[in-house]
């Protein structure tokens, strides 16, 4: 399988990465995808890829800390995404004490841009802004993605996928009660399907997730459509090359 979302530069796994990296290997996930957050960051992902086998870095600025860079560290991303396979994690995040909406609109509209100068798809954070977003992709038809722990409607899952993008699944969503992510979960196909875990977050403020609980996520998933588990494994992470060109 592969982890399509997990932050192994985060200094949570900075003493334990190793451990964490065998752990999930024998989970049976083979392959890691850093989605990069900042500036201060890009060159420990680089680092890590360096250092292990089969770890594939995107690199952005997520909307959290899109006051905190300028035009210098766009042109710094820009340098980056030859060596990327995405642009992300970026977005936008409406929840309250987020920054301003027109920053964070303006930074993702400029990455919207690099994704589509390079021809690279897009790992996309969206919280509380899921039309909002939309409308932006709509401007670029020609760009695919995914949209990371999803966490809205059937109806707006239908509608990110009609404009080819994928919805990510993971640990977060599988916590989650009620009928509406059920109803997700039953409706939505594996065909539009990714697999994440968002390690080491994912499990709660307390709890550090790790990308071996990838094999949790597609168990429960299995165990929600009523299928075997080898055939989520199987088309998600066919979902994810394809997705990635891995």
């Amino acid at each position: 399988m592969i982890d399509s979302h997990c932050h192994l530069d985060d200094p949570r796994f900075s003493k334990g990465l190793d451990d964490a990296l065998l752990h999930a290997r024998q989970a049976g996930v083979e392959h890691f995808i850093i989605p990069g957050v900042q500036h201060r960051q890009w060159s420990t992902q680089l680092s890590i890829a360096e250092k292990y086998q089969n770890i594939s870095n995107a690199f952005a600025i997520h909307p959290w800390y899109c006051e905190q860079h300028n035009d210098t560290h766009l042109l710094q991303l820009e340098a980056l995404l030859p060596h990327a396979i995405a642009v992300g994690e970026c977005g936008l995040d409406f929840m309250p004490n987020r920054p301003a909406h027109d920053i964070q609109l303006r930074c993702f509209q400029k990455q919207l841009e690099l994704a589509q100068k390079f021809n690279l798809p897009l790992i996309i954070h969206s919280v509380k802004s899921a039309d909002q977003v939309a409308t932006q992709l709509r401007h670029y038809p020609q760009l695919c993605g995914v949209i990371h722990g999803f966490s809205g409607s059937l109806q707006q899952a239908e509608t990110f996928v009609k404009l080819g993008f994928y919805i990510g699944i993971g640990t977060r969503l599988l916590q989650q009660q009620g009928q509406r992510a059920n109803t997700l979960l039953c409706e939505l196909p594996l065909e539009s399907i990714l697999l994440e875990t968002d390690a080491p977050d994912g499990l709660g403020k307390h709890q550090c997730n790790d990308p071996a609980n990838l094999i949790d996520v597609a168990q429960a998933l299995a165990n929600t459509k009523n299928i075997p588990l080898e055939f989520v494994q199987k088309q998600c992470t066919s979902n994810t090359k394809e997705l990635f060109s891995l």
